[in-house]
């Protein structure tokens, strides 16, 4: 995320969709921010794909990189609140953005850009048995299994036949890459049929005749039967009926039909109020906003200007990005709008995906390997520019005035992480601590110089109170979600002593914004927290809020347990197997995230365990004898390991294997990139319980010991007899990456040793060893 903005949050632009004219308005706002104004971007998808690519990469010319753009990176340069939903209903009225499974979210300016899909609603059973080439990332699913099919028939060697529907731009491009790709995997004398239908009286019927030339003789030179002045009324399951003009009903054998038509709207703008075109798309006018709702904004394929209509193409959309940002910065500011007129011809670029490209721009039409060339340059560059971000924390350079400074003796990173990364160091924490000297009670149990997870009072001889508290700032510009996995690390420390939660007591930090603003962030952290907590069966009996520098979050949590049967931190003995019931890495990852280098689909899978309870794995563990458990967070898997180690009666040692430490997606790529938490230089000082920590510095794995987690699993102490039993209860239980990391054993005086083979298979019925 940005830097907190100092000027409080006065209005609210939530960007609905994550097309082409959306990222230039985050381009332009992440280098041009305007204070004040908070954005918020929601969209169905987060790796968003640039169609002008999706030829190539059909055809098996151009790589995963090259045709999807993370919105994540870019929404984070831009200080953006990124959503990843579906819309239900849009009240225009409240100004109000209706999302499934989450708050409300109310905005003061909306920008819609959300693209078109094929229009078959003409077409009997175009829902039910065809593929919609749009959206694209659903199509490239079915595209898996087309392949699959198409290969199974070649290998009986059955044809198999593949229809397009449409006779535009896309349409023609399908065709040749669908065709190129079959036959590059299965062979190039394969038996396929592809056949493209479209009602008009040629292929690329709104370009000039020649591109409409050079196109049917690329098709026909490929064996690609085309069928003009042809309308398609049903498809079915593995058949299409058509008719051309002046003849009879044809039925046609297919295994698959892909839908490229022209262009239709999402249902739910018909119940917006806004003012929309004849077929469905919003009227807007020459500053790219509403004609009935000047605060709402819309552009690309969705948006119709009024007396200047345009074919549906991604280029209108990529030319739309940089006036619309402008003028929504206008619009914040309320300032004049400036005027858009869109061209009147634009240059197309057709990949026959044969090495060659069809260009073709009012009159003009050339094909060659000189325009594939072109092509593929302005695709690759357009894709680069938002996926290739520049890393703000990249640091000092050696000859700035800041590194030579007597104060800048050690290294500081330039961003300093959140969440539980966010912790005093415990070398710092430790020494202050040690220093105090607070009164005594009979009936307190624990100290400042404990090492359990929980405060202990005595109630009674068979009932004890435990106490908690946690609160640290947001690592994700998402108050809802921030909160909820906030809410699950709170309660973690309670499931590490075995006991249940009963209440508590929220710690609320909002920044300083209008009055509005404030009170949604506030609504959205107390529903996210609530939420968790009636999961929980906890109550929430009170709290504190504040104005803060940045959102932050935390909870002092009660429970009420049998001191005989709670979990200790310090119970290991010789012969238990050490078993983590979560993968390791968020503290790396959230670090790669605020330095825009860290994918979607990495932080989502992080953020999906994040809000996984411990409750269920804290239950597996008293029910298999646990001796001991810890919950891993901010000190990394060493920095607890070696608290459980403390124990002065138990003289043990662990041998841990770096090779079954579960690891996140992508962290081990943030590892190798350079990329640490602000807090792991602090926790490698733990290192020096490591006995042999010099023979392992170069495995991938040795820096997940030291990586703070926020939200992280649990770490317990299982009987040998009984830790096979117990791994397979917790991966019944959804906690699949429980896995056995190392055993306890005798002497050592608390070291740890480390390896990188297998350990000794487990005990008892279950998985045969854990690594």
């Amino acid at each position: 995320m940005q830097a907190a903005s100092h000027t409080p949050a006065r209005k609210r632009l939530v960007l609905l969709g994550g097309g082409h004219s959306h990222l230039s308005v985050l381009m332009y706002f992440a280098r041009h921010p305007l204070p004040g104004l908070e954005i918020t971007l929601v969209s169905r998808d987060i790796e968003t794909p640039y169609s002008g690519a999706l030829p190539a990469y059909l055809a098996g010319t151009a790589e995963e990189r090259d045709l999807f753009i993370d919105l994540r990176p870019l929404a984070q340069m831009a200080g953006a609140r990124l959503i990843q939903a579906s819309v239900s209903r849009v009240d225009l009225e409240k100004r109000e953005l209706h999302c499934p499974g989450r708050p409300v979210l109310h905005f003061d300016m909306l920008a819609i850009n959300i693209g078109s899909q094929p229009d078959g609603s003409q077409i009997a059973g175009a829902a039910e048995h065809a593929i919609a080439v749009k959206p694209i990332p659903a199509f490239l699913q079915h595209w898996e299994r087309m392949q699959a099919d198409a290969a199974a028939c070649f290998e009986r060697a059955s044809p198999y036949t593949l229809a397009i529907v449409g006779g535009g731009p896309a349409s023609v491009e399908l065709a040749c890459a669908l065709q190129q790709r079959l036959r590059e995997r299965c062979g190039q004398d394969i038996p396929l049929q592809v056949h493209l239908f479209t009602s008009a009286p040629t292929v690329l019927h709104t370009h000039a005749s020649g591109a409409q030339s050079l196109a049917t003789r690329a098709l026909q030179q490929r064996g690609i039967q085309v069928h003009t002045r042809c309308r398609v009324n049903e498809i079915g399951a593995g058949s299409l009926r058509f008719r051309q003009t002046e003849r009879e009903d044809e039925t046609l054998a297919i295994h698959a039909c892909v839908l490229a038509t022209g262009a239709s709207p999402a249902a739910w703008l018909r119940d917006t109020g806004l003012a929309l075109d004849s077929t469905g798309f919003i009227r807007v006018n020459d500053h790219l906003q509403s004609l009935s709702h000047p605060f709402v904004f819309a552009t690309g394929d969705i948006a119709a200007i009024a007396g200047r209509a345009r074919p549906k193409s991604g280029v209108y959309a990529v030319r739309q990005g940089m006036p619309l940002a402008k003028n929504l910065r206008r619009y914040a500011l309320g300032k004049p709008l400036h005027s858009y007129a869109p061209q009147r011809k634009a240059l197309a670029l057709l990949s026959m995906s044969d090495g060659s490209s069809i260009a073709s721009r009012g009159g003009w039409a050339r094909q060659g390997q000189w325009a594939d060339r072109w092509k593929t340059w302005i695709d690759r560059r357009f894709v680069a520019k938002y996926r290739d971000l520049p890393d703000p924390g990249a640091g000092l350079d050696d000859s700035s005035p800041d590194a030579q400074s007597p104060l800048n003796e050690s290294v500081i990173p330039s961003i300093r992480c959140a969440g539980c990364a966010a912790k005093l160091e415990s070398g710092l924490l430790g020494q202050v601590l040690g220093e105090l000297q607070p009164c005594n009670h009979t009936d307190v149990e624990s100290s400042l110089s404990s090492v359990e997870d929980s405060a202990i009072i005595r109630l009674g001889k068979e009932r004890v109170l435990l106490q908690t508290v946690d609160y640290f700032r947001a690592f994700i510009n998402d108050p809802y979600l921030f909160a909820r996995i906030a809410t699950n690390h709170c309660l973690s420390d309670i499931h590490a002593m075995g006991a249940t939660p009963h209440s508590a007591l929220a710690i609320v930090g909002i920044p300083h914004a209008a009055s509005a603003i404030m009170g949604d962030q506030l609504r959205e952290v107390m529903t996210g927290c609530t939420e968790v907590l009636n999961a929980h069966n906890t109550a929430l009996i009170g709290g504190h809020t504040s104005e803060t520098e940045s959102l932050s979050f935390g909870l002092s949590v009660n429970a009420f347990a049998n001191p005989e049967k709670l979990l200790r931190k310090t119970g290991l003995r010789a012969g238990d197997r050490l078993i983590l019931t979560k993968a390791l890495g968020t503290g790396v990852l959230f670090a790669a995230d605020m330095r825009y280098q860290a994918r979607h689909r990495w932080i989502a899978s992080a953020l999906g365990q994040m809000q996984r309870s411990n409750q269920m794995a804290a239950h597996v563990f008293l029910q298999h004898q646990a001796h001991a458990c810890t919950d891993v967070t901010g000190f990394g898997l060493l920095g607890h390991l070696r608290e459980m180690l403390a124990a002065p009666d138990m003289p043990v040692a662990v041998r841990l294997s770096l090779d079954a430490l579960p690891v996140l997606d992508g962290a081990l790529d943030c590892f190798a990139a350079g990329i640490r938490s602000s807090l792991h230089e602090a926790n490698a000082r733990h290192g020096d319980c490591l006995s042999n920590a010099g023979e392992f510095r170069k495995h991938p794995s040795l820096p997940l010991l030291f990586d703070p987690q926020t939200a992280g699993g649990l770490l317990a102490a299982i009987p040998a007899e009984h830790a096979a039993r117990c791994l397979q209860a917790l991966r019944d239980k959804g906690d699949r990456d429980a896995v056995c990391i190392g055993e306890v054993i005798e002497g050592g005086e608390g070291l740890v040793t480390l390896c990188d083979g297998p350990l000794p298979a487990l005990g008892g019925a279950g998985p045969e060893h854990g690594v």
